[in-house]
C-alpha cells in the first residue's frame, strides 16, 4: 500500500537510500509534499537502507529539504495534516496506522 500511495510523486533509490521528487510531485500543495516526503522517509526506515536513520524529522529539517517553511509546517500539521502525522519531541513521522488515512487524503484531493 506504501508504495502505491507514494509512486506517482517520488522514487526511492534502494542503493543510497535516498528520496528523488517525480514531476508531479511538484504540482501537490506544500502539505501534500510533506506528507510524501514523510512516507518517502517511511519507506528508507523499513527498507533499512541507510544505517543509523531515524524516521522523525525536524520542522528545521523538512524546510531545508522541501523548502516549506518550518512555520508553515506546524500549521499544516494542526490543519490539513491533523491526525495523519504525528510529533514526537518537535520531530514529525506518519504511524503506521495512519497509511489508511495518508492514501484516503491523497484521493481525495486528486
Amino acid at each position: 500500500m506504501l508504495a502505491s500511495i507514494i509512486e506517482p510523486y517520488l522514487k526511492i533509490i534502494k542503493e543510497k537510500g535516498e528520496i528523488v521528487f517525480n514531476k508531479d510531485f511538484y504540482k501537490l500543495k506544500d502539505w501534500q509534499k510533506i506528507l510524501m516526503y514523510l512516507l518517502g522517509r517511511k519507506v528508507i526506515m523499513i527498507k533499512g537502507l541507510k544505517k543509523d536513520f531515524k524516521e522523525e524529522i525536524s520542522p528545521k529539517e523538512i524546510e531545508e529539504f522541501l523548502g516549506v517553511q518550518s512555520k508553515s509546517i506546524a500549521n499544516y500539521g494542526s490543519r490539513e495534516l491533523k491526525g495523519i502525522i504525528k510529533s514526537e519531541k518537535g520531530n514529525y513521522k506518519i504511524p503506521n496506522f495512519n497509511l489508511f488515512k495518508c492514501e484516503e487524503v491523497m484521493k481525495k484531493n486528486e
